[in-house]
């Protein structure tokens, strides 16, 4: 006698194997990617064609035929929705004003708190949706989401929600996102009406949760905001830097370890209370609630919302939680209400961490229980490892660099997370409340926030702590197919103690590799650093060096200089006072000898001065006199300007009196011209400086504000342009560009090539890029 059993799985097997969600979440996200590329019938396009493919597969129920089927219907939803707003995006009417920079009157609704910019402090963005703009001639009104750029103190006054009107030009934005256009404000805010209440809420726990803060010094103060809601506005720069290298930024945006944190804290207390199912369930949505609306709406805090969303709807109703569904439902949800975000790097790293956590983290840590490792150790090794892996080819596609000691240090961080999340969140809430409180709350959040503080100050100073890596798309997939071959690798048990005996040697092989790489090269003339919107440049100095500028970024200029050797600089020339020459500063003196300063006077550059006046201390500060000479070593620096009697009343007096310098290294020419424009370069030509060189720095970032005889007369064979990536002010511009390849130079630009470096071989001179 027999007799066949056949086990139904449990329910929560079969949710966790159902893919249909995840395979319609990339549907909906690939095609509204591609709408943003496009415009609205690109979009139509796109949806016919994933329309026919689900009707080709509407009666297959399983195999590939199906999936397919399936990720096209999630396209079709996207390139429909993404459609609308790309239409919106591309009004006839706007583009026209944006076209030829109109000026007029802008009336806005901010959709986030106005923060300083990355790239000049002086300046700060929000996004923001224009409602009408006015002009002598033309009134145009509707609803388009537009990035608001504008300088003074009185913008941090202003909260996320305020309407206003405000003197404006309109720019054309970038490509790939829904940004309709740039408001370059010319003028103060003028606030119309009060603030909606739930931004009114948010913008009382910020300000209050800031005065709390101030109980404990910096720079714990300026961590515990970050913690709590995600405000890093009050965090040292250098800081949030080291931060970013060492992968512990998740912790100063809010993300689904926030949310997870708080709501199963409110949770625990719930129960705790003897609360019955909904009330707990009530507690952690308004609790959710609370903290979206506090944060604002950053990608991470949306995704996370929904997942928690989620998360209680299954427990309310009785229902097993199934995790991967629950972040198929996130991206579905986050980008069709906003197919945007489908655009967003932020958005990306959460979703990336989150699948390496749900597919890889609880798995890896599986072996680790077997072997007797408690489960909440073995995840505390496993999650920063999946984590880590999951987002590489999402940092290696965006070029931004990968950490080498993201995983080290996310695994002593967990040691501290959780409390000192908890501990800043309950400030917050205190705060809120009654002021004492919250003061106490961030006293006891700052104990463990130094931790966190010292791991970040520490990995950031290892030696090759970030790897650079070559970007775009391409190099991005690549990585992810070479990490998917080494998963399903070591899943092979016979080749999984090989492979990983490989790796390992791998990892102790590139120690020496990080810690001695690079250098400068023989024959070096020049090196050109990659530091954004600035310009940064490096020369030779015997056995130390000379530096021309600093850029806007302290990390970028530290780890120029870094990978360079460079523990001592003979002389720090400062062109002018321009943030993105100057604020830099910190990064270039840190930990290294500077012996002198070169500089021209202020003049209105007084911000960046005042960054130079506070980091310089006792560092002599030299003033640039034409004609003075400079000799280190084999190399040469002759002063060409500014003028004796400064130009005044020009477009930008700082930028056309800035340092010119005529540098000869080793016999190979160089000039370096700061940020000199039309009457600055006229000046030059006047006073018959030799300008001839066979390396020459492009002035002003390669701006439209160039003498064509000046760049006749330097004639260079290589020129160099210090731009960042994307910049809003469309550097450098073709036309100057056009001019030196015509005449034969050989035109490099930090934000296509990286970091540069000229060196002279024999008769030649060789050039080598970052990237």
């Amino acid at each position: 006698m027999s007799a066949e059993f056949h086990l139904r799985p449990a329910s929560s097997e079969l949710v966790r194997r159902d893919w249909r969600l995840p395979l319609a979440a990339a549907g909906v996200w690939a095609a509204a990617l591609a709408g943003l590329y496009g415009s609205a019938m690109s979009g139509v396009v796109i949806a016919v064609g994933c329309l026919v493919v689900v009707l080709l597969g509407r009666r297959r129920d399983r195999g590939f035929a199906a999936a397919v089927a399936t990720v096209a219907f999630g396209g079709l939803l996207g390139s429909g929705v993404t459609t609308i707003h790309v239409a919106i995006r591309d009004h006839p009417g706007l583009a026209a004003l944006t076209e030829a920079e109109t000026v007029g009157e802008a009336e806005l609704v901010l959709h986030t708190v106005p923060k300083p910019s990355t790239r000049r402090p002086d300046m700060v963005t929000a996004t923001a949706r224009l409602r009408a703009f006015h002009t002598e001639d033309t009134a145009l009104q509707g609803n388009w989401q537009v990035l608001l750029v504008a300088s003074g103190e009185e913008w941090k006054e202003v909260a996320a929600g305020q309407r206003l009107a405000v003197p404006a030009v309109l720019r054309e934005a970038g490509e790939g996102r829904l940004t309709a256009a740039i408001v370059s404000a010319r003028g103060p805010p003028e606030l119309d009406g009060e603030l909606p209440l739930h931004h009114r809420f948010a913008a009382h726990v910020r300000e209050r949760l800031a005065v709390a803060a101030e109980a404990v010094p910096q720079p714990e103060s300026g961590l515990i905001p970050a913690l709590a809601v995600g405000d890093a506005s009050m965090m040292d720069r250098d800081m949030a830097s080291d931060f970013r290298e060492t992968g512990l930024v998740h912790l100063v945006v809010v993300s689904g370890y926030h949310l997870s944190l708080v709501v199963g804290t409110v949770l625990a207390v719930s129960v705790a209370c003897r609360a019955g199912p909904r009330g707990r369930v009530l507690a952690g949505a308004i609790a959710a609630a609370a903290i979206v609306v506090v944060a604002g709406p950053q990608p991470s805090v949306l995704r996370a919302a929904v997942m928690a969303g989620m998360t209680l709807l299954a427990l309310a109703a009785g229902r097993p939680r199934a995790a991967m569904p629950a972040l198929a439902t996130a991206v579905l949800v986050v980008v069709l209400a906003d197919p945007d975000m489908a655009a967003q790097a932020g958005f990306a790293l959460s979703v990336a961490a989150c699948v390496g956590l749900l597919l890889l983290a609880f798995r890896w840590a599986r072996p680790l229980e077997h072997r007797g490792w408690p489960p909440s150790v073995a995840l505390a090794v496993t999650i920063p490892l999946a984590a880590q892996v999951a987002v590489t080819p999402v940092l290696v596609g965006l070029g931004s660099g990968v950490s080498l000691v993201s995983v080290p240090v996310n695994l002593l961080a967990a040691l501290v997370a959780a409390p000192v999340v908890v501990l800043s969140v309950g400030a917050a809430a205190a705060a809120a409340v009654w002021l004492p409180a919250g003061e106490f709350a961030a006293q006891l959040a700052a104990i463990p926030a130094r931790w966190l503080i010292w791991l970040a100050r520490t990995g950031a100073e290892v030696p090759g702590a970030m790897l650079p890596v070559p970007g775009g798309v391409w190099w991005g997939l690549a990585s992810g197919a070479v990490m998917a071959a080494l998963i399903a690798l070591l899943h092979v048990r016979r080749l999984r103690r090989p492979l990983l005996a490989v790796l390992a040697a791998a990892v102790v092989g590139t120690i020496p590799a990080c810690v001695l790489r690079d250098g400068t090269p023989s024959g070096w003339v020049v090196t050109m650093c990659d530091v954004g919107q600035g310009d940064a440049l490096v020369l030779p100095a015997g056995d130390a060096v000379i530096v021309v500028d600093v850029g806007p970024d302290p990390a970028a200029m530290d780890e120029c200089l870094d990978e360079l050797g460079v523990d001592r600089i003979a002389l720090l020339v400062l062109s002018h006072f321009h943030i993105d020459h100057t604020a830099g500063i910190g990064g270039a003196m840190e930990g290294r000898e500077v012996e002198a300063i070169l500089a021209p006077p202020p003049g209105e550059a007084r911000y960046g001065f005042a960054i130079v006046e506070e980091q310089a201390g006792a560092v002599p500060v030299l003033e640039a006199v034409p004609g003075e000479v400079f000799e280190f070593g084999q190399t040469r620096l002759e002063v060409l300007g500014p003028p004796a009697d400064l130009l005044s009343g020009t477009r930008s007096d700082p930028n056309n009196n800035s340092v010119a310098l005529r540098a000869e290294v080793s016999g190979t020419s160089v000039l370096l011209s700061g940020d000199v424009e039309l009457e600055g370069q006229r000046a030059l030509l006047g006073r018959g400086a030799a300008l001839d060189v066979e390396v020459f720095k492009v002035p002003h970032h390669g701006s439209s504000f160039q003498a064509k005889e000046f760049l006749e007369a330097a004639d260079p064979a290589v020129a160099l342009v210090g731009v960042g990536a994307g910049n809003e002010y469309g550097h450098p511009d073709p036309g100057p560009v056009g001019l030196l390849e015509e005449r034969g130079a050989l035109v490099f630009r930090t934000d296509v090539d990286g970091r540069i470096t000229v060196v002279r071989n024999g008769d030649r001179l060789e050039v080598t890029t970052e990237k």
